[in-house]
């Protein structure tokens, strides 16, 4: 059974799983895969299984299977595969290996093709950001994933035409492509209409041009997810030819901003089925553009960084126009980024917190208009909250804070950098109480879980949280 293993183990020490993120976009398209499919490496019939009586073998394969999807593939590897040799057969289903990421190798992986052919015969998903590619092992790579939909190269070099006609070529099925950062040309995405892309993401491809804009909204017929942010001279025009080509299929985009003006995001409010929205630059807008997003009534993620321009009213008028009973939306806004906004008030915030419910991920960073009572509605309302950021938001005083244990018990990222008045012995007990939250305090640093934690404040006085 060790040299079962051998393969296993190495590619295990590049395979980095990242933590499982709820609600993608197309997980309503679906692929059923009968296990009678799967001839190279059939299950192990029932005489065989009847050796062993454990309850849990005598299950329907399909069963277990599905029981053994729910571990990453590093714990199928070290756990798993080392019960006993059923369930390292079991561990071994390409069932299983749907997804792998080696996001964090920064080199090439030898052996990863024949890897892949060998034991991920019906892989999905593949990442190899930061990865520095070679044609010879690109081909390779394609040839092995047949059934490949969804491919990151971000941030790997380099990313050529010639390389990206290799997953063209041999990768029919891919829909879903993450170039970001990546130094490509216009040239090198000509093949891409070849593809069946929904998705595709070239944030800061800063090499990129109107030209790639107007190509990918003419010839890309499936597009409905496209993120051009980072790259700052995309012109009214170029936005204009995308919204007569998509608007009707358009549900996620993302652009810089830096050189829109607010009828360009007139023109993008034609796009009615928009889900997420962002720009990363509203410097050049004014609430002429808020009174458009007013508009987009299936939103459910927006961003709107550096809206200097943007008065309180206007941001307050938007989240009041965006509220599920205003809208028919069944959630409203899950996630909302308006960092650096700095005329949002705690008016706006009572607005945002009233109408976002199920507000997920928050991000007021640098607002500093806002105090601890427009921060309360959002504590008080706001209990789905994942992700929350006030970094910079120098008149919080952190008392809403107190109560998140008991109001925000899914919280998992707290950003509290720059909030020179939120005490550091507030941040020290919400750690300690809740160990499994990441929070930043003053100076950008974690705040570690105290191993003793004095009893003069927190245990006698009853501690700073409610």
């Amino acid at each position: 059974m060790d040299s079962e293993l051998v393969d296993f183990e190495e590619m295990l020490s590049f395979v980095y799983l990242e933590e499982e993120k709820p609600g993608d976009e197309f997980d309503d398209i679906e692929e059923t895969i009968f296990l009678e499919e799967i001839t190279e490496k059939p299950l192990l019939g029932q005489p065989e299984r009847q050796e062993n009586i454990c309850p849990f073998d005598i299950l329907p394969e399909e069963l277990i299977l599905n029981i053994f999807s729910f571990l990453t593939v590093q714990e199928m590897c070290k756990y798993v595969a080392l019960v006993c040799k059923l369930w390292l057969h079991y561990s071994r289903c390409p069932l299983l290996w749907q997804k792998l990421s080696f996001s964090e190798s920064k080199r090439v992986i030898n052996g990863l093709s024949d890897f892949i052919k060998s034991n991920c015969s019906l892989l999905k998903e593949l990442c190899l950001a930061k990865t520095e590619l070679t044609l010879p092992y690109c081909s390779d790579l394609a040839q092995s994933c047949p059934h490949l939909q969804t491919l990151s190269l971000s941030f790997c070099d380099p990313v050529t035409r010639i390389i990206l006609d290799q997953f063209v070529t041999f990768c029919p099925n891919l829909r879903d492509l993450d170039l970001a950062g990546c130094c490509v040309t216009d040239h090198c995405l000509e093949g891409l209409n070849k593809l069946p892309l929904r998705k595709l993401n070239v944030s800061h491809c800063t090499y990129l041009t109107d030209n790639t804009l107007k190509f990918l909204s003419m010839e890309c017929r499936q597009l409905c997810s496209l993120n051009f942010d980072g790259i700052q001279w995309i012109t009214h025009g170029a936005i204009t030819v995308l919204v007569q080509n998509c608007h009707g299929r358009l549900e996620h985009l993302w652009l810089d901003g830096e050189n829109m003006i607010d009828c360009t995001v007139e023109l993008i409010g034609k796009c009615r089925r928009l889900k997420s929205f962002g720009l990363s630059f509203c410097e050049s807008l004014t609430d002429q553009s808020l009174i458009c997003v007013q508009n987009m009534v299936n939103l459910t993620s927006l961003t709107l960084k550096k809206g200097r321009e943007f008065s309180a009213e206007a941001l307050k008028e938007l989240f009041e126009h965006l509220h599920p009973h205003r809208t028919g939306s069944t959630t409203g806004l899950l996630h909302v980024n308006i960092a650096e906004c700095t005329d949002l008030n705690d008016m706006a915030m009572k607005a945002l917190a009233d109408s976002c419910r199920n507000l997920q991920s928050i991000d007021i960073s640098w607002c500093w208009g806002v105090t601890d009572v427009g921060l309360e509605h959002v504590v008080d309302n706001c209990h789905q909250m994942v992700d929350m950021n006030i970094c910079g938001a120098k008149d919080l005083r952190g008392n809403p804070l107190k109560k998140i244990p008991q109001h925000m018990p899914r919280l998992r990222e707290l950003d509290a950098t720059q909030c020179n008045l939120v005490p550091d012995e507030l941040l020290d007990e919400l750690v300690y109480i809740m160990p499994q939250m990441s929070i930043k305090n003053y100076y950008g640093e974690d705040v570690l879980p105290p191993k003793i934690i004095s009893s003069n404040y927190i245990i006698t006085q009853g501690g700073w949280c409610q």
